[in-house]
């Protein structure tokens, strides 16, 4: 059977389980696991582009955790970043292929490396690898060309999900997650420390007189206070860190990042405040800061929040702008 007719019953087989009940990332595997059986390959993956933060696997075979768990804590590789710029064939005598920097996990004869690109956007990166030198021709080359559209439509759809799913979860005033996205995330990064032994670190804000301005100055002012507040907390934040509101408080969790480093972030929160409009100074809006972190204070959900809310309730019974860090 020539490789175009295994492409056509690739294609026929993915296309009849459409209809049923599967995640993207359930369609995906089986994908990378009807190449692993019809082409001679040493493993197969995509992994999704994350926002400017390490890729993240979204589907794949033949690679060992191990190596899944080295490449999040290197965050990326040479052959992923340049793949997310075109098409990388590495066939033969490259010498990439013995550069234990751009080769994948095994020392293959070849190596297929494009972005997953639907409509202008690249969505992540599609690799395959092999020990025939020679697999990834311009025949086959083209073939997993067509592979990794494939994978672009499911990141897509993926990310289309994940986006309806959150709409309900941002706060209209500022522009914030929410609380249920806040647990979301706190699972998956306290998930991820542990497998990649990584502090997270846990930063609760209590915004006090809130209720005191909305009845002096009215909804509308107080509301422009606290989205700016949002904004004033969000600048002082990394890209990678996450922020979610509910009601009279907001939750950050940064990851990668231990709670000194994080109770410095927090004064910076309160300095920036400090050297903000009459919102904050003349509007009464301050705040009370508890920091925890993992794994040094708890290793669950269930034990880090109420040390961070018992550090709150520390802060607030201090005065106003005030941080306190567990066990400092």
């Amino acid at each position: 059977m020539s490789y175009a007719e295994t492409r056509i019953r690739i294609e026929n087989e993915i296309f009849s389980r459409l209809e049923r009940r599967l995640s993207e990332e359930e369609q995906a595997n089986h994908l990378m696991s009807l190449l692993m059986d019809n082409y001679p390959l040493l493993s197969a993956a995509v992994l999704a582009a994350d926002g400017g933060k390490s890729p993240l696997f979204f589907a794949h075979r033949g690679l060992s955790g191990n190596f899944i768990k080295g490449l999040y804590a290197r965050n990326s590789l040479p052959v992923i970043d340049a793949a997310l710029e075109g098409e990388v064939v590495l066939r033969g005598s490259d010498p990439r292929l013995s550069d234990p920097a751009w080769r994948f996990e095994h020392e293959s004869g070849s190596l297929y490396a494009a972005p997953c690109r639907l409509q202008g956007e690249t969505l992540g990166v599609f690799l395959a690898e092999s020990a025939d030198p020679e697999l990834f021709s311009s025949a086959v080359g083209e073939e997993f060309r067509i592979y990794a559209r494939l994978c672009a439509v499911y990141l897509s759809l993926h990310a289309f999900r994940r986006r309806i799913s959150r709409v309900p979860d941002i706060d209209s005033i500022t522009g914030l997650n929410n609380f249920k996205f806040f647990h979301e995330v706190l699972h998956q990064e306290l998930t991820r420390g542990k497998k990649l032994k990584h502090p997270v670190s846990l930063v609760f804000l209590k915004v006090r007189h809130l209720r005191e301005m909305n009845d002096v100055f009215g909804h509308v002012a107080a509301d422009k206070a606290l989205a700016e507040l949002a904004r004033v907390v969000r600048e002082q934040l990394r890209e990678v860190d996450y922020i979610a509101r509910s009601g009279s408080m907001i939750f950050v969790v940064m990851p990668q990042m231990g709670k000194q480093e994080a109770a410095g972030v927090a004064r910076n929160v309160l300095d920036a405040m400090n050297a903000a409009p009459a919102g904050f100074r003349e509007g009464m809006l301050r705040l009370a800061v508890g920091v925890a972190s993992f794994p040094k204070d708890g290793e669950t959900e269930r034990v880090l929040v109420p040390h961070v809310e018992a550090m709150v309730h520390e802060s607030a019974r201090k005065g106003d702008n005030a941080v306190t860090v567990f066990k400092d």
